[in-house]
This record gives structure tokens, sequence and C-alpha cells, in this order.
């Protein structure tokens, strides 16, 4: 075993290690890189924060990871990957979830839009020609999948279909927690956050974090049709 994957072991807690050894080949890969960015984020965004080595990470079935320090610090994140892709966002302004989707075509699109959308936002990409329609679909897939982070939900409680997501053209109206589409430059990935307060103006992209390109991505903001209720919201749930 490589040293330097025998270092990045060392790192991780007993949970951790537990959950990783249920994984092989790409899960493993993306798992144990997803907790490491997520240390290195949390060192270098919170002030004052210890070096990646001691911050505490404990797995809980369904939901996020409990990071003892950083809640403690009244800081909130979340977390999601797809196709080797790793997104993570922290925040001191209130609950956030972030989701992360590869735009790919699916046969089973309309059915699935059927079964988990809004009846509205349905018809809607019904209306769209097929590559707009993967798009729109995946922009909105995300947004639900983020809010079910930020509500500690889950697919079958119906908040899905029950939930419409109206995009605003000046955010500033919005309030309490809203959902942001964020279109990554020349990236065929959805990604989007809900979060409470302002919208994220730019995003960290690349790896190693101390040399990530700042990058500005094309932002839409959209309402959130029941709102959540903050009094409800938590970290979020699992990747």
């Amino acid at each position: 075993m490589p040293e330097e994957h025998e270092q990045a072991l060392r790192l991780l807690g007993p949970s951790e290690q537990a959950r990783l050894a249920q994984y092989q080949g790409r899960r493993y890969r993306e798992f144990l890189q997803t907790r490491l960015l997520l240390r290195q984020a949390l060192s270098t965004t919170i002030p004052g924060a210890p070096p990646p080595e001691h911050w505490r990470i404990s797995e809980r079935p369904e939901q996020a990871p409990l990071v003892h320090q950083a809640v403690d610090q009244g800081w909130r994140y979340s977390l999601s990957h797809s196709r080797g892709c790793i997104a993570i966002a922290i925040s001191n302004a209130g609950p956030c979830g972030i989701d992360l989707e590869h735009q790919r075509p699916r046969a089973n699109l309309m059915a699935l839009a059927e079964q988990w959308f809004h009846p509205d936002e349905t018809e809607f990409l019904a209306s769209l020609d097929k590559p707009d329609q993967i798009v729109a679909f995946y922009r909105l897939w995300t947004m639900k999948e983020a809010l079910i982070k930020v509500t500690d939900s889950s697919v079958f409680s119906g908040i899905l279909a029950s939930t419409r997501f109206t995009a605003c053209g000046n955010p500033e109206t919005l309030q309490g927690v809203q959902a942001h589409s964020l279109a990554l430059p020349k990236a065929p990935f959805s990604l989007a956050i809900v979060c409470a307060g302002k919208p994220p103006l730019d995003v960290t992209d690349g790896y190693p974090l101390e040399t990530a390109e700042r990058v500005r991505p094309t932002l839409t903001s959209y309402a959130i049709d029941p709102a959540p209720s903050l009094a409800q919201a938590t970290s979020g749930r699992s990747m």
C-alpha cells in the first residue's frame, strides 16, 4: 500500500474506517477523497480552524457525517459527488444542502419527473426539446436533492412532488431558504445549493484547494414553494 494512501487512511476516524471497508473500486476512492476534501475545506474556510488531521468526523446512517468541532462552532456543511467530481458547501449563515449530478440522457426521464416533480414542473419539461429537457431535468433534480438534505427529509416523504421551484430574476427579493442552480463553465454537470441568505457569488474549482481556481458560475436563483421551515432544517442527509 503506497505511503500516501496509508497517511490518508490515518486521518479517518473509526466509523469512517468501518464505512470505507464496505466499498471497493470507484466507490472506495470517492468516499475516501470526499472525507479528505471535507477536512481540508473546513480548515481552509473556518477562521482559526485546526489542520485537517484534527477534525473528528463520525458517520451516521442515512445522514451526513457529523463533524463535531464544526457543528459546535455553528457551521453547516453538505456533500455530494458524481462521476469522480466532489462538491462541498460550508456555511455559517444557516442550513445548506448541495447536490451534484452528471447530465446524462435517461430513457425514463419523464417517468421520473412524473413521479417526483411538481405537476407544473413536469408540464414544463414535456414542452422542451430533448437536449434542453435533460439540462432542465437535472437542474430541478439537484435542487430537490439539495432541499432534502437541508430539511432532513427523504425522497419518500412527498416533499419532492409537492414542492415547486420558480426562477427569480432578482435574488434580493427572496427570503429565508432559497435554491440556486450553478452552471459551471464547460462542465456537463448540474450543481445546486439550497441555503439561507444570499446566494454564492463564486466557487472554488479544483484540487488541492490552495491552488484551486476561483470561478464565477452562471447562477439562477429559485423561490421554493412551499418554503421550508428554518426551524426544521439541519445539516443535511447523506451524500
